[in-house]
């Protein structure tokens, strides 16, 4: 058991090394010494990547470094935080990466970390993760936020929202848990689905979600006309109004930066560029972080498609989210070529002609 955690660590850090100067700032070298320190108390451990952002609370950091985390990468952001990253690939798409956490969602994809702490302004946890198929949550609606406010590309006034981007739902559980000692009310929840809004691929949102959320117990549908998210300054007021109303709002998600480039740098170029923005399947999770809500995406089986859910502002409120996607977060399975691919890349034998022995 031991000689396999040494083993899982020392693969990660190696494949870490491949994306230096890439994705990655600096490298902790020192992670197998940190493991071994506590390997005879922990059955496993979890490697896990910094956006390079002051906005991150250190605290954050200190609390799952004392237990079995290993801070293993300070991770590289987009350039002027843009929702798109012009020099990182989408590693599935070929396209420019979403932004503007690009870098920390792509060491998750590649298996170097099982998850990155990130920040989330316009959607810059929330897309990259949507983008990749990762999970993620924003926990600004739990009070995990920056201590100074700035403006967003599209000259909205915010304060950067803390998140997560993981490889799975229980390191999500897991680590809400850690840091927030709160258990779920046992109540009966109202969640918005649209009545009016497709997706990017033409997909009406209002059949998914029913067909997803009937697997719930005690939760009542309500459906709602919503924005069409290309003005972010109308949909927020349109989105607080529904909040009056209900615990939780949903909504379908990408396909993420497909059919359009969903960039305001881009976009403000003309109203050419601004209708290729919208087609860029963002829509709730544009505004999720300036709501001060909570939300939670869960990936589906098709490419840079998630569910998205948001919570209302408070604790109490993302602990109910919580509780409420571990339901249904299973409802799909990403193919096996993709987690053989990208999530357990670091096993692979690279087969290098030099090192072979013989022909």
């Amino acid at each position: 058991m031991r000689d396999k955690l040494v083993y899982k660590i020392a693969k990660k850090n190696i494949k870490a090394f491949d994306f230096k100067d890439i994705t990655i700032e600096k490298i902790n070298t020192d992670i197998l010494n940190i493991m071994m320190e506590k390997i005879e108390t922990y059955d496993d451990f979890y490697t896990f990547g910094v956006k390079n952002t002051s906005s991150i609370n250190k605290d954050i950091i200190r609390k799952l470094s004392n237990k079995n985390y290993l801070f293993h990468t300070i991770d590289k952001m987009s350039d002027g935080g843009r929702a798109i990253d012009i020099n990182i690939k989408n590693p599935i798409t070929g396209k420019n990466m979403t932004g503007s956490s690009s870098a920390s969602a792509v060491n998750v994809l590649y298996g170097i970390n099982d998850f990155a702490i990130a920040t989330d302004g316009g959607g810059s946890v929330i897309n990259p993760a949507i983008s990749l198929n990762l999970f993620s949550i924003l926990l600004k609606g739990a009070g995990l936020k920056a201590k100074n406010s700035k403006k967003s590309t599209d000259n909205i006034e915010f304060t950067a929202g803390t998140g997560i981007i993981s490889k799975n739902f229980e390191i999500i559980e897991n680590i809400f848990k850690l840091l927030f000692d709160i258990k779920p009310e046992n109540k009966k929840h109202i969640i918005a689905i649209p009545s009016n809004l497709y997706t990017a691929d033409d997909k009406p949102m209002k059949e998914t979600l029913e067909n997803i959320i009937k697997n719930v117990g005690n939760v009542q549908i309500k459906e709602f006309k919503y924005p069409d998210f290309s003005n972010r300054e109308e949909s927020i007021k349109q989105i607080k109004k529904i909040f009056k109303e209900v615990d939780f709002i949903s909504c379908m998600e990408g396909p993420t930066d497909i059919y359009g480039m969903g960039d305001s740098v881009f976009g403000c170029m003309g109203e050419t560029y601004k209708n290729e923005q919208n087609k860029s399947g963002k829509y709730l999770s544009k505004i999720a972080n300036m709501i001060n809500s909570s939300a939670i995406s869960i990936p589906t089986n098709e490419l840079s498609k998630s569910l998205l859910i948001c919570s209302k502002e408070n604790v109490q409120n993302t602990a109910n989210l919580i509780e409420f996607c571990k339901q249904i977060y299973q409802i799909y399975e990403l193919p096996e070529l993709y987690k053989r691919y990208f999530l357990k890349s670091y096993e692979r034998k690279k087969q290098e002609y030099f090192f072979k022995e013989g022909d």
